[in-house]
């Protein structure tokens, strides 16, 4: 016998009940999503190495998320972007000679030489150790490479404020063999003219004879020692003063030169008490003073003139990879400055100024990257905070207007 149907109360009851579970079930799904975690969002990359050889033709050391330090090459300005090397080691910079040969420093924990070098002769698709002189052990050490048979590697060891050994390594050929061109330490106090007082900066070699090493005298003031011989004999130069002086309580950075084959040259040094816009207990107060000078040079450094003021409102970034590394000028007369998010521009080896073009409203300049009189490529941020997003800009026209370049990141 059939079972009997339900009544016409039953069924609407039981179609309420079901209304009333797809609602509990929406509902719950709603609760659910307000509820959950979103995804986490991946940590942000950085960048810590740019180099260019043209407005289209450059490379791009970005961080990524794994904290892997990626390299990234592109010939079409930034269209296309190939991914040519990874290591674990955040901290690596790259510096191209031409599109084929290349070098790069590589942050290395102990027991191993600090930085590890290496070297590409296919425009950094393969890249191979250049082997350092035994004797550099685990020190820091400062390499210099005019190419990539022809290099030097300065190795220095503290001994005060003021004091500092030293040992010059030369190579002719790529690092199969080193000699020990110079050296200075508490037994040896001066070795072919290098003193070992003083705080020795950086090397650089403008042919395979003609080099210039940077130097902090003892009283505070900068110096550069001059060699004609590929570093076998030294000449100190001090620097003369800005007119005016030094203030007391100035902390100067001097960077390395450029200098033309015609003998002209610039080089900067940074006051780095003036900058920053906070004066450090105990120092006088010397905001407001211009914190960078430039040095001029027309006989490949043998003499150097009274260095000019940048203006005062430069306040330019000492972590600028490139401008640490004298990147400013790129030949004797011609350089550029970044500040925020303007660039100035002399073609007088610093002695004047033109405040030219702008990054657009809420960008910064983190990076600058001259490439020539007219050519410039630099990384800018939205923010300072950690993890702000990062852009490439290039110009064309001497820093006068400034384009966004298409990143490696997408």
């Amino acid at each position: 016998m059939d079972e009997p149907g339900l009544s016409g109360r039953a069924q609407r009851a039981v179609a309420l009940m079901a209304v009333a579970a797809v609602a509990l079930v929406a509902a719950a799904g709603i609760y659910l999503r307000s509820t959950a975690r979103p995804p986490a969002t991946p940590p942000p990359t950085t960048v810590s190495s740019i180099d260019w050889l043209s407005a289209r033709v450059g490379w791009v050391v970005v961080v990524d998320n794994q904290r892997r330090s990626v390299l990234y090459h592109t010939t079409d300005a930034g269209q296309h972007w190939t991914r040519q090397f990874a290591t674990v080691d955040s901290g690596v910079a790259v510096h191209f000679l031409n599109a084929t040969q290349g070098l790069m420093t590589e942050p290395t924990p102990f027991p191993g030489p600090d930085p590890t070098l290496l070297r590409t002769d296919d425009g950094g698709d393969h890249w191979a150790p250049v082997a350092l002189a035994p004797e550099v052990g685990a020190n820091p050490n400062l390499p210099f490479f005019l190419d990539l048979l022809h290099g030097w590697v300065m190795v220095r060891t503290g001994r005060s404020d003021s004091t500092e050994d030293a040992t010059i390594f030369k190579t002719d050929d790529a690092g199969l063999d080193w000699t020990v061109a110079a050296r200075v330490n508490p037994i040896a106090l001066t070795s072919h003219g290098l003193r070992e007082e003083g705080l020795k900066r950086w090397l650089w070699f403008r042919t395979l004879s003609d080099g210039l090493l940077g130097t902090l005298l003892p009283d505070g003031s900068v110096g550069v020692y001059v060699t004609h011989d590929g570093g076998a004999d030294w000449r100190l130069v001090p620097l003369p003063a800005p007119r005016g002086g030094w203030s007391p309580g100035d902390t100067l950075t001097l960077l390395p030169p450029s200098i033309s084959e015609g003998g002209a040259g610039a080089m900067v040094v940074v006051d780095t008490s003036r900058s920053g816009g906070r004066a450090r207990v105990g120092r006088p107060v010397n905001i407001g003073l211009p914190a960078v000078f430039v040095y001029h040079t027309q006989d490949s450094g043998e003499t150097w003139e009274e260095p000019a003021a940048a203006p005062p409102d430069v306040n330019v970034n000492l972590a600028d990879p490139a401008f640490a590394a004298g990147a400013t000028f790129v030949n004797g007369a011609q350089g550029w400055l970044s500040s925020g998010r303007a660039t100035w521009v002399t073609v007088d080896s610093g002695r004047t100024w033109s405040r030219h073009g702008q990054l657009p409203a809420g960008r910064s300049f983190l990076q600058l990257k001259p490439v020539s009189d007219s050519v410039a490529v630099g990384e800018a941020t939205a923010g300072l905070a950690p993890g702000a997003p990062w852009f490439l800009y290039v110009t064309e026209d001497g820093g006068r207007t400034w384009r966004e370049m298409p990143g490696p990141m997408g």
